[in-house]
């Protein structure tokens, strides 16, 4: 059961649940009423887990030489198996969200497709990173889909470019975790902080969903945001030469503000409901780190 839940990422589930509790929020300005907002998490967990599985299946050969440990390699999961189990969380998300909205559903196909060649094919500098993002901004997408009932024009996806963008940001940066120290310096991950922290300063944006319902809750959206991004900011000043370490350090910090960007995006245009569901978002840190003790992320 270990093994099966560490393959599954398990401890990095809080994420992909918070990016649809903050889109549904934020969307509808309310927490929908039915089942829906939870078919929807449930759907997004799929998709999100399933992605993570074949990662490990496509890498199972390089693990094997350097990270031995792992469910595939170790032999704790057959290969076969985790192949099988990744493309049918791929397929049943999407399947799954129709009972949400067809929007949605649509929404999170076009995540798991996104998932699915990154998985086996493209991985590249650039095209790499930007499947990422758009798979975590399809994410947030499709529970704003559901919040708005896919009514809302184009501002309704907003937030899921500028969460889109944070993502791009942060994978680029993690990349250069295994650069050679030229091409670190070169790549300069300072600037990719920078980006990261801009993106996350203009989260609380999705207050243009609903305007002006609560100048409290949008203030309290901005200093949200603001004292995540000054951490990165912080994070980036006075080094010297970036490690591989300094990267590894500054690619996790960047990693847990995904829910302060989240929770930024509830508060600002999340209606009454905004206060619990940014509070539901941020009780995902200490729930990720007793996960993390029982289902290592890596």
């Amino acid at each position: 059961m270990r093994a099966l839940g560490r393959l599954l990422r398990l401890s990095l589930a809080p994420t992909a649940a918070a990016d649809v509790v903050a889109g549904t929020v934020a969307g509808a300005g309310r927490w929908p009423g039915g089942a829906e907002p939870f078919f929807l998490i449930l759907a997004s967990l799929s998709v999100y887990h399933g992605g993570m599985v074949l990662n490990d299946w496509r890498d199972r050969e390089e693990d094997r030489r350097v990270r031995p440990d792992r469910p595939i390699p170790s032999g704790r999961i057959p290969a076969r198996a985790a192949a099988t189990l990744g493309f049918v969380l791929l397929a049943a998300g999407p399947a799954i969200a129709l009972l949400a909205s067809r929007p949605c559903a649509a929404a999170l196909g076009a995540v798991a497709l996104a998932a699915l060649a990154y998985d086996l094919a493209l991985r590249g500098a650039w095209i790499g990173p930007a499947l990422l993002a758009f798979c975590r901004g399809g994410n947030l997408t499709a529970g704003l889909l559901l919040g708005t009932r896919g009514e809302a024009g184009w501002p309704v996806l907003l937030p899921a470019i500028l969460y889109g963008g944070y993502v791009f940001a942060v994978s680029r940066l993690a990349r250069l975790e295994d650069a050679e120290p030229e091409t670190r310096a070169r790549a300069s991950p300072a600037l990719h902080l920078a980006i990261a922290s801009f993106a996350l300063v203009l989260a609380p944006c999705a207050g243009i969903l609903h305007p002006f319902e609560s100048r409290v809750r949008m203030w309290a959206a901005l200093l949200l945001a603001g004292a995540g991004a000054i951490g990165l900011i912080q994070a980036a000043r006075g080094r010297g030469p970036w490690s591989a370490g300094d990267v590894t350090w500054a690619t996790g910090l960047a990693l847990r503000r995904l829910l302060v960007f989240t929770a930024a995006v509830a508060l600002s245009a999340g209606g009454s409901a905004a206060w619990l569901a940014a509070g539901a978002i941020l009780l995902g840190y200490p729930l990720a780190y007793a996960l993390r003790g029982v289902f290592p992320p890596s």
